[in-house]
């Protein structure tokens, strides 16, 4: 067998860092899930800039605007 190169090496560390990570956010998501606790100041994803950023919908009845 070849030994790795350092490219190789570099990438197969942030692989398992990237798997890691997603394994927790599963983990937290799961357990977010289960106990039913949602935080409602959320805030949605955004690329942009965070402080533009609108907060989430809160769940039930969506207020539209009435029609006269």
């Amino acid at each position: 067998m070849y030994p790795r190169s350092k490219f190789q090496e570099i990438l197969l560390a942030i692989r398992e860092e990237m798997a890691r990570e997603a394994d927790f956010d599963v983990d937290l998501f799961v357990e977010m899930v289960r106990s039913g606790n949602r935080r409602d100041s959320a805030m949605k994803y955004s690329i942009g800039d965070p402080a533009k950023a609108e907060p989430a919908p809160k769940p039930g009845r969506s207020k539209r605007p009435r029609s006269r």
